[in-house]
């Protein structure tokens, strides 16, 4: 039965609803009378409420729990790796270390946990609800609504509604504080160690407070102060105790650069790492709690209409569904104190946080299309690192539809939406036009990522489609059709069959990630050999390429093809201008050479005679490029000496002042920079050979980047490629016979000689 007598009137007096067992009153006798009991569907009748600690302990429990696998996934990547180097070995500890890079396990977590955010709404929103055998199947995969309330502690037990509308809106801003104080106590205890001596020793460096410290800043000797490499003098005794690879300058343009100015240098570094952070932190929090906070904000407009009288079909009244004490209309006062408290958090909620993190891309939308590393970009990197370049936004998009999957589908009949089909039918629809959008549109970097997503957006329309089918099973107007049409004998039947579909999507996350951590094992791309993680690959902002690479089509096309198609392969996102891929108008070949970071030159036989390479060339000295000479050694591949090739550009590159490069001073200009400010490397193309010379063209590349030309100290020890040839030793004598009339074969023999020494 149905009442308007207020609950508490009911407490007051011991009694119950009409047509309801003690103690329970209400739409359904779904509501309890007493205010320390709620209603229990697992137990079958009100049950009283947990205590204020249990809720502490269990709130505590999952914020320690979030915490713990974020702190554990942090320390794997960094701490774990270097526990496994000293208890494996290098090579065991970086294959390690490159599996969460090369598996992807971000993005296919946030495409499972947006499925099973939508998934677990079936019931709440849609009014699909699972036969009571499986209830508790679902609630496993409540968790990933991230709903802290809602999985701690009963709606009905914490006040009123505004009360609980107030809880579920400002949480999470609870937690991004508590995380924000955590950093910054983190930033502290961290400056405050680096100014204690003590402890400094202890991890090999020494720092002093005060100005008795001196920082040299001219590093290369030139007279000119070089930002980037600072040696300090710790001591005073006028020698360099340290090297430190730091940004730091003369912030009084005395020359010299002392301790106070290094430390205030690194007390800004903190606090700007600390705000990137914090800044993280909240796009994290924010990201994983929108569809739940957004569902709990509906709360307040979410009503159920129920017949009122058994003789008259037509009687009914609205209550709201998370508190049936609540009557959906204008003249209840209870009801209309809620719209101010739903408005103002739909605007910060649904509104104001994906629009600050749509500014949020748009303001480092040119950085993440460079490929350029900031400050800022790396804060947001959650939310663009795993697209594409051209796609970056979809992560907002993707956000949109699961918001309103979950819930601002709530606005389609909002006082009886619940029972009829409707909602299930736009969600169906708009789950057909997202997953053909998604398959048109290719945004993922990673092509295992897309088909997982596509299949995600499949099993959801599955799962809209039986739940369009439990409502007509339990539908009580088709109770006999559900059997004739639809094939079920009652809604258990749709109901298993939703159970399979989570069951399926939870086995083939599982599957692909299973699938991509053996191939990664398997895949070699080139790492970093001083951390084993890969390279950053950032742009110049006036450039969109990494690297231009200029050949003679008659003897060095198919060489160049294949040197891109194998860095693309061990590098990916690299970015190298390619005629057959790039080359839209001939008269447009001095741009696209200032538009890449570095010049690649492949020589081979005639490249100098060539018109259009000497084009890109003048081009390249105009631009002031770093040159990359790759050399072809091998006559019958079109390759040719050193010394001729000199000759032939001796005798081609005269031309007097050309077009691209006026200032151009002759043949001994282009000499130097092609054959002398760096040694050609020699194109290999067997086996293990063609890797290091791959490698050698990766290394030289990364080195006039814009990131590492800052940090050159993490290229000190070159790059690697896992699984590579390593350094090989004769195991006893060995006896090396020389044929005297091969020449070259003596000097070779030589050389073994005193490698093997």
């Amino acid at each position: 039965g149905a009442t308007e007598t207020s609950r508490r009137r009911l407490a007051a007096s011991g009694g119950a609803g009409p047509g309801c067992d003690l103690g329970h009153t209400g739409p359904l006798c779904e509501w309890c009378v007493s205010d320390e009991q709620y209603f229990s569907r697992k137990e079958g009748g009100c049950a009283d409420c947990p205590t204020a600690g249990r809720f502490g302990i269990l709130a505590a429990a999952l914020v320690a729990l979030a915490g713990t696998a974020f702190l554990s996934y942090r320390a794997l990547s960094r701490i774990a790796v270097k526990a496994l180097r000293r208890i494996f070995g290098p090579t065991v500890a970086t294959r390690l270390s490159q599996l969460e890079a090369r598996v992807g396990f971000q993005p296919k977590l946030k495409i499972v946990v947006s499925f099973y955010q939508v998934a677990t709404t079936l019931g709440p929103v849609y009014g699909a609800r699972l036969h009571e055998d499986f209830t508790s199947w679902i609630r496993v995969f409540e968790f990933f609504s991230f709903d802290l309330l809602g999985l701690t502690y009963p709606d009905a037990c914490i006040g009123s509604m505004s009360h609980r509308l107030l809880l579920a809106a400002l949480w999470p801003f609870a937690v991004i504080l508590l995380g924000s104080a955590a950093f910054a106590a983190h930033a502290l205890t961290v400056w405050l160690l680096l100014r204690n001596p003590v402890w400094q020793s202890r991890r090999g460096r020494r720092w002093q407070s005060g100005t008795s410290g001196i920082v040299a800043v001219d590093a290369d000797g030139d007279g000119i102060p070089d930002r980037g490499v600072v040696a300090v003098d710790v001591d005073g005794d006028g020698t360099p105790d340290h090297i430190e690879d730091v940004d730091v300058i003369d912030t009084d343009g005395d020359g010299e650069v002392t301790v106070s100015e290094l430390n205030k240098h690194r007390w800004r570094e903190l606090v700007r790492e600390t705000q990137s952070r914090i800044l993280y932190l909240a796009i994290l929090v924010a990201y994983f709690v929108l569809p739940s906070v957004s569902r709990s904000i509906f709360k307040a407009r979410m009503c159920e209409t129920f017949g009122i009288s058994v003789f008259d079909a037509t009687a009914r009244r609205s209550y709201l569904v998370a508190d049936l004490e609540v009557l959906c209309r204008s003249d209840d006062e209870m009801y209309r104190g809620l719209d101010a408290y739903f408005w103002a958090f739909f605007v910060l909620w649904p509104v104001l946080v994906p629009l600050v993190l749509l500014c949020l891309l748009l303001w480092i939308r040119r950085d993440v299309r460079a490929l350029r590393v900031t400050r800022l970009s790396r804060a947001c990197r959650f939310l663009w690192r795993d697209y594409n370049a051209s796609c970056h936004y979809w992560e907002l998009a993707d956000l949109y539809r699961k918001l309103f999957l979950a819930s601002l589908v709530l606005f389609i009949q909002t006082d009886d939406g619940s029972s009829k089909l409707l909602r299930l039918v736009v969600a169906s629809l708009l789950s057909a036009l997202y997953l053909a959008v998604l398959a048109l549109s290719r945004p993922f970097k990673r092509d295992d990522d897309l088909y997982l997503a596509c299949t995600a957006n499949l099993l959801l329309m599955c799962f809209f489609a039986l739940g369009t089918v439990i409502q007509l099973c339990e539908s009580a107007a088709y109770e006999d059709e559900c059997s004739t049409f639809v094939g079920f004998e009652s809604a258990r039947g749709a109901s298993e069959f939703v159970i399979a579909l989570t069951g399926a999507m939870l086995a083939v996350s599982l599957l692909v990630v299973l699938f991509k951590t053996v191939s990664a094992v398997r895949m070699p791309t080139v790492r970093l050999t001083s951390s084993g993680r890969p390279p950053v690959l950032e742009l110049s902002p006036e450039c969109h390429f990494h690297g231009f690479i200029s050949h003679a089509w008659g003897t060095g096309q198919d060489q160049t093809h294949a040197i891109v198609r194998r860095l693309q392969l061990l590098l990916p996102g690299v970015r190298i201008w390619l005629d057959v891929d790039n080359l839209e108008d001939v008269g447009r070949l001095e741009e696209s050479v200032r538009d890449a970071t570095t010049f690649l030159v492949f020589l081979s036989a005639g490249y100098f005679r060539s018109f259009n390479c000497r084009r890109e060339l003048y081009a390249a000295l105009a631009s002031n490029r770093p040159f990359i000479p790759i050399f072809e050694a091998d006559v019958a591949k079109g390759g040719a000496s050193i010394e001729a090739l000199k000759a032939e550009c001796r005798e081609n590159c005269v031309e007097a002042a050309p077009a691209a490069y006026p200032n151009y001073s002759g043949p001994g200009e282009m000499l130097a920079r092609v054959f002398e400010e760096a040694a050609p490397i020699v194109w290999v193309r067997v086996n293990a050979f063609q890797l290091e010379s791959l490698k050698a063209v990766a290394l030289r590349m990364l080195l006039h980047s814009p990131y590492y030309a800052s940090r050159p100290n993490e290229l000190a020890d070159g790059v690697m490629v896992p699984g590579q040839a390593g350094p090989v030793a004769f195991s006893g004598p060995v006896t090396i016979l020389v044929c005297r009339d091969n020449d070259g074969a003596w000097s070779v023999a030589e050389e073994v000689q005193e490698a093997a020494k």
